[in-house]
């Protein structure tokens, strides 16, 4: 699932636009972005691209930086057990 600091409004356009199956969610207070370190403060106006793999037992597996959107899922599937 992909967290963004965008309006639901534009999450639904912007899903349907590119054909994303994956869910999208909203954090509007920014409070999962500051918990997982995509953001420093809640005035912050984007997260810094980072995705976070967490295991069947709810821990963080890894943490990546994001620089290439479309070479990641490759590297982060490469990482789950």
């Amino acid at each position: 699932m992909g967290i963004t600091f965008s309006p639901t409004d534009d999450l639904k356009q912007w899903r349907s636009d590119v054909g994303l199956t994956a869910d999208l969610l909203c954090d509007a207070d920014r409070s999962v972005a500051m918990a997982y370190g995509a953001a420093e403060s809640a005035d912050q106006e984007r997260a810094t691209r980072i995705s976070v793999l967490v295991g069947t037992d709810g821990k963080i597996v890894k943490t990546y930086e994001v620089s290439e959107a479309e070479a990641h899922p490759g590297a982060a599937l490469a990482d789950i057990p």
